[in-house]
């Protein structure tokens, strides 16, 4: 009875509790919501007559048979269906409950012995039942136990591999991986079918590939490798086709095709010593047995503003593509050609002196050596009028260098591993009528006034912040009524915090169930900016389509929940029904704020993010910084710097309409690129931090931000938007241990930022605002950990912030049969995403309607509710009444 353990199954005419039935003379009503039962449970049987087809005998016959297919072949009498290719196994000659189907699924050659009967869970006294009553296994241990545990375990292994989507999704997946960003239906039917059936014939039918069972690799990988659609050299013409190579495999690749070897001989110590500090995972974006989340490196849906926006083609590798990673690449190849493997003027390994070198030579006339490096580093596609530019280039070199043809060869090879045909297996087109690609600046001039910066910190991963907000004292009590915070002891068990231990914070006033609420212990900074009122909290938000409620919320809701990819991209997106395809709000809010002659400016701290993503065209694009700074770009060109930079942009210049959309992505960002870098180096040399900032990612993430918002002045911006994240927050175990982990880099975080910005004058200029993927259930797993939820509690906070108050509604009942609470503590949120980007619109200068509307696409689903810049800021004035929830409004 006090399992709380809840699943879903198939009921027959309604349920207890549904369409106001009420639960019926045999059932009782629960206080937390539902009914209990009492039930029967009966056998019957499922066919008198043999079944029409495979499906439907599969959809209907679930009781596997004890009887091995042996005994059936001994003891019992068989006939197939030679209609449906179903062969029964008769015990008394009829098709009775004794009889076994022997039935073979053709979609993963699997067979099955199903016995001749139904199982159904019937509601005593009401027509309400369901099919197969559910297995529980105990959890104290015994033989029984334990092996029915491993069965289940098996089962439920089973049934994510043959599911009927699993092999399509792999297929998809595995051929991204092998040099098809966006393969065509056929493709990925024929990788499909070769996972299914376990075989690959070649075209010609000369060979077959795999032993003929379901999920064979080998059948898998000969037809991702083998299909017409990756070998066909006819196909690299077709801008769609191809991909962006990833970052780790283009460095290989050159060091294996231009002859790399060890300085001195191998023995069985020897290995190559990539730069640890920082790493490749760092500096390049990837490096072996280290990947950044459980979705790796990169997200196969990810698409890159440009072209690929346009056309809906996905590039994963695209997420790599950034300014200080296209740096640290080229840098590091150039290294490599120049010095050999040292971390010789950025190189990428951790020698002082060279470990190895490229022993590549070629005595051959010039063309010949750059069509033999084109061969090696693009499989022959180098484009012609690029391939003349590095034979001039080349000779260029030898010259300058008093006839040093090495020097020819380092120029030739960087050129190379500077062009789209290097970085991506595209072909390339160029424009030779308007071979211009002009760069944005970020200087843009002028003075500025009324400087604004909005940041976005993302915590990455779904942050439990029914740990970081918890009800304290004060609370309402209705009669008898437990109050909020029993409420919360009750469902959060072994997970909740101590009352004696919360940070205390006032929020009478602000129209929840408690004055007084607690903030998680590790948050001292926090709570020091809440009490200063330079810090709020929104309560019981998140991804929302529209208002909804408990028994509404799935078809009211387009996002699909619990999922980190998805949640996560809508808190960036804020536009669920994709108006603004591939935009982010912050991005429309710069397209907006930029066409109504605001200089505005966008920045990513170390990754690349939708949410600063604007409409193709709108409004400059996003910069990506590392946190580390920026790195001087070729700091020793093989020949003069004027040189070597202008073949460089020559052949990356601009391209047809019908020029590689991979190759194209490579190009408009490297050639961005380089001209941020110089531009924001020189106004990033004189500033300095006024207080120390510790050393945490996190930390250093901010340090950057409040550097570049000295630099507003000198690249004469006035709206700067940044996006950064930190991640770990994924707490599927052990949550308070790794929440507090957390939260010990948060709080001095957050405390260095303000410290800084207050120092600087700059206080009253920004405000940060926190989003996560969902928050966690209230109640905990076997594991002490909390798993994937919805709404949650974030914070806000700046100079001119409207503290100390908790806006939204906390909700008033966490209990499991609250309104909101759609399965362990999963609360619907009251408050939208739009909610808040309305009121920092406003903030920011955003204010007609119209303009709103394109920020917020969504934002007409909340009527009157949403927030504005006088509910936030002090600037707005104002009452933030309105904004504060009937809690049974839910």
């Amino acid at each position: 009875d006090d399992s709380l353990n809840f699943f879903p199954v198939p009921w027959e005419g309604g349920y207890p509790g549904s369409d106001g039935n009420g639960c019926g003379a045999s059932c009782q009503e629960v206080q937390e919501g539902g009914c209990r039962c009492e039930t029967t449970v009966s056998e019957s049987v499922a066919y008198s007559a043999m079944p029409s087809s495979v499906e439907d005998a599969l959809a209907n016959l679930f009781i596997g048979s004890t009887v091995t297919l042996d005994a059936l072949t001994n003891d019992y009498t068989a006939e197939t269906d030679s209609a449906t290719g179903i062969t029964i196994h008769k015990k008394s000659g009829g098709i009775d409950a004794d009889a076994v189907f022997e039935i073979d699924e053709p979609l993963t050659g699997r067979t099955f012995l199903l016995k001749n009967v139904k199982s159904t869970v019937s509601v005593s006294g009401t027509p309400f039942k369901f099919r197969n009553s559910p297995h529980f296994v105990s959890l104290v241990p015994t033989m029984t136990d334990v092996r029915d545990a491993e069965y289940e375990t098996d089962a439920i292994l089973d049934h994510y591999f043959y599911r009927r989507n699993t092999a399509p999704f792999l297929a998809i997946r595995f051929i991204q991986r092998f040099g098809v960003s966006n393969p065509t239906p056929a493709f990925v039917t024929a990788v499909t079918d070769a996972f299914r059936s376990g075989e690959y014939k070649t075209s010609s039918e000369s060979h077959i590939f795999g032993k003929g069972v379901y999920g064979d690799l080998e059948a898998t990988a000969a037809a991702v490798l083998l299909h017409p659609e990756s070998r066909s050299v006819v196909l690299d013409a077709d801008p769609s086709s191809g991909q962006l190579r990833e970052p780790l495999m283009k460095i290989i690749s050159y060091m294996r095709n231009l002859e790399y070897a060890p300085a001195a001989p191998k023995d069985e110590n020897y290995m190559v010593r990539f730069e640890t500090n920082p790493g490749l995972e760092d500096r390049i974006g990837q490096m072996a047995h280290w990947y950044p989340t459980v979705f790796s490196f990169f997200l196969p849906e990810y698409v890159p503003s440009g072209r690929c926006t346009s056309g809906g083609m996905v590039s994963p590798e695209a997420m790599m593509i950034d300014m200080p990673k296209i740096i640290a690449t080229l840098n590091g190849l150039y290294s490599l050609s120049k010095y050999g493997a040292e971390d010789k003027n950025n190189g990428f390994f951790s020698s002082s002196s060279p470990i190895g070198y490229l022993e590549y030579s070629n005595a051959d006339a010039t063309s010949a050596i750059v069509d033999d490096l084109a061969t090696l580093l693009t499989a022959g596609r180098l484009n012609p009028e690029n391939r003349d530019t590095i034979v001039a280039a080349y000779d260029q070199a030898v010259t300058d260098n008093g006839g040093d043809t090495s020097k020819g060869l380092d120029m030739a090879q960087q050129l190379i591993a500077s062009s789209a045909e290097f970085h991506s297996t595209n072909i390339v087109k160029k424009d030779t009528a308007n071979p211009d690609r002009s760069s944005e600046s970020n200087s843009v001039g002028g003075a500025v006034t009324d400087y604004k910066a909005v940041v976005f910190l993302m915590f990455g991963g779904g942050c439990d912040s029914y740990n970081m907000l918890v009800p304290h004292s004060q609370c309402v009590r209705a009669g008898n009524e437990t109050d909020l915070w029993e409420k919360y002891i009750e469902i959060r068990q072994q997970v909740a915090l101590e009352q004696q231990s919360l940070r205390q914070i006032n929020a009478t006033g602000s129209g929840q169930d408690c004055d007084i609420f607690g903030i998680h212990p590790e948050l001292s900074a926090l709570q020091s900016l809440y009490n200063d009122g330079d810090a709020l909290f929104v309560a019981n938000a998140g991804v929302l389509t529209q208002p909804t409620d408990k028994a509404n919320y799935r078809q009211d809701t387009v996002t699909n929940l619990f999922a980190h990819n998805t949640m996560q991209e809508e808190g960036k997106k804020v536009d669920p029904f994709e108006e603004f395809a591939g935009s982010g709000v912050m991005g429309r809010l710069t397209d907006v704020l930029h066409r109504n002659d605001v200089r505005t400016s966008a920045i990513s701290i170390d990754s690349n993010t939708v949410a600063l993503v604007g409409r193709p065209g709108e409004s400059p694009s996003m910069n990506i910084i590392s946190r580390n700074g920026l790195k001087e770009f070729n700091e020793d060109p093989t020949t003069t710097g004027e040189h070597m930079r202008e073949a460089i942009e020559s052949i990356n210049s601009a391209t047809t309409p019908d020029s590689g959309f991979m190759a194209e992505t490579w190009s408009a960002n490297m050639v961005q690129s380089l001209a941020s870098n110089e531009e924001l180096s020189l106004a990033l040399a004189s500033t300095i931090s006024s207080v120390p900032f510790p050393d945490i990612t996190l930390a250093e993430q901010l340090e950057m931000i409040a550097k570049l918002m000295q630099t507003a002045g000198t690249r004469g911006i006035d709206r700067d938007f940044f996006y950064l994240s930190t991640g770990g927050f994924d707490t599927h175990s052990q949550m308070k241990d790794n929440l507090q982990s957390r939260f010990m880099n948060v709080n001095p975080s957050i405390q260095a930022f303000s410290d800084e910005l207050k120092a600087q004058g700059l206080w009253d200029s920004v405000v940060l605002v926190e989003v996560s993927d969902f928050a966690r259930t209230l109640t905990p797993n076997s594991g002490d950990g909390t798993d994937h939820a919805w709404g949650g509690n974030y914070f806000v906070i700046g100079g001119q912030v409207k503290g100390g108050q908790i806006m939204g509604k906390y909700p008033s009942d966490i209990t499991d049969g609250a309104p909101l609470n759609v399965g362990r503590g999963r609360i619907i949120p009251t408050t939208s995403w739009d909610h808040i980007w309305n009121g920092i619109s406003q903030w920011v200068g955003v204010t007609a309607d119209a303009d709103l509307d394109e920020v917020l696409p969504n934002r007409g689903n909340f009527g009157d509710d949403l927030f504005t810049e006088a509910d936030m800021f002090k600037t707005g004035g104002g009452t933030r009444e309105r904004f504060l929830r009937d809690s049974n409004s839910d």
